[in-house]
């Protein structure tokens, strides 16, 4: 079977049509389906931020629904899950309705108000939606993939955000919080010396996202593997978390960490395939041709968009 596994979408609904097309998917009764039976892999992150969240969702669903897709959970769909999911034993919800929560889904908010049993559909499908997906010759997550987290899951999760779960997942510092946020969101590592920045949220952070996907013979300078920090932070020689490092021979995808710029592949075994679609960036997909016998598909004429 061959695959091609498409970054962060956003709601960018008409990039995503252009660049199923150019793969030469077509639409059939609806549904994107390829002559040559080739299947998409959404790696998450379907809402908030873009013009057409619900038309991106119905896309998503349909190609999942009729056996043409797979699509992981990204940090959005796990975000709104929370949002909208009730804390019958504490009050509120399981995620804060302050300015910072309603503004990074108010996208979403305002395209569903006119929809809301159509939203509760499809609240219900991100809650099933699995956190990483591991076939015979590769690998997807939404944004970081450490073996000790995925083997957790695999043995603790049962693949539906339910009360209880979310209870504890949401819960600062508890083992159930700390894989969900680097599974969904990331490695981070602290500032030193009490550094803090603002974030492209216009939010004040002590944390900058961590390269973990960089080979140890390209961290040169902090600034190789710390994501959207101060200049003054990464120049410096980087000496620190050379055991966060992705070592397997088995291809991981990923996205979630707004890349910019032209595509490039920075390490052979573990891409990202999120290049800002939502900043005025490109939308791209890899083509995987898992039935090719004796040649490695990882290569940069591999990369769509």
């Amino acid at each position: 079977m061959n695959y091609d596994i498409i970054g962060d979408v956003h709601g960018h609904a008409e990039e995503l049509e252009q660049l199923l097309q150019k793969m030469g998917y077509k639409l059939k009764n609806g549904i994107y389906d390829h002559p040559d039976e080739r299947k998409v892999v959404f790696v998450g992150d379907y809402i908030d931020r873009g013009p057409k969240i619900r038309e991106i969702l119905h896309i998503v669903k349909n190609m999942c629904d009729s056996g043409n897709a797979y699509a992981l959970m990204g940090n959005h769909e796990y975000n709104a899950v929370c949002f909208h999911t009730k804390d019958k034993e504490n009050g509120g919800y399981f995620r804060a309705h302050n300015f910072k929560e309603i503004k990074q889904h108010y996208e979403t908010l305002q395209q569903f108000e006119n929809f809301p049993e159509e939203w509760e559909l499809f609240l219900d499908w991100f809650k099933e939606l699995p956190l990483y997906i591991e076939f015979d010759n590769f690998r997807v997550v939404h944004a970081y993939w450490k073996d000790e987290h995925i083997n957790w899951i695999k043995n603790n999760y049962n693949n539906e955000l339910i009360s209880d779960f979310l209870k504890r997942a949401t819960t600062k510092y508890s083992e159930e919080y700390n894989i969900i946020e680097e599974t969904l969101k990331g490695k981070e590592v602290s500032l030193e010396n009490g550094f803090w920045f603002i974030d492209k949220d216009v939010a004040a952070r002590t944390e900058c996202r961590f390269k973990w996907w960089l080979p140890l013979e390209q961290r040169k300078l902090k600034n190789d593997v710390l994501m959207h920090c101060p200049v003054s932070v990464g120049e410096t020689e980087n000496t620190e978390h050379d055991e966060i490092v992705y070592s397997s021979e088995k291809p991981v995808f990923f996205g979630h960490h707004w890349l910019q710029g032209e595509p490039v592949i920075e390490n052979p075994t573990a891409i990202c395939l999120d290049y800002s679609v939502a900043k005025a960036g490109k939308l791209i997909a890899y083509r995987l041709n898992t039935a090719m016998e004796n040649s490695s598909p990882i290569e940069l004429s591999n990369l769509i968009w």
